[in-house]
């Protein structure tokens, strides 16, 4: 039980890192943002998260994934 926890954990964590990594590269790669004066740090995180979260969640959760597997494989190498 105490190993499925921590795969859990390591997956949960890696999704939400992934998932801020992949918002910002695919809002800002290719693109220059020109923010308006009054902009606040709210609006940027509505913009780059919250509008694109159908369109993130997919090559966030693969990237969480495949990233899940390697800390296993590496953890289990170890033993």
């Amino acid at each position: 039980m105490h190993k499925k926890i921590k795969v859990i954990i390591t997956f949960v964590l890696s999704f939400i890192i992934a998932f801020f990594i992949v918002g910002y590269i695919k809002n800002t790669m290719f693109v220059a943002i020109d923010w308006v004066k009054g902009v606040t740090i709210w609006d940027k995180f509505r913009e780059y998260y919250i509008r694109t979260f159908s369109s993130n969640i997919i090559p966030s959760f693969v990237i969480a994934v495949i990233f899940t597997i390697i800390m296993i494989f590496i953890n289990t190498k170890k033993r």
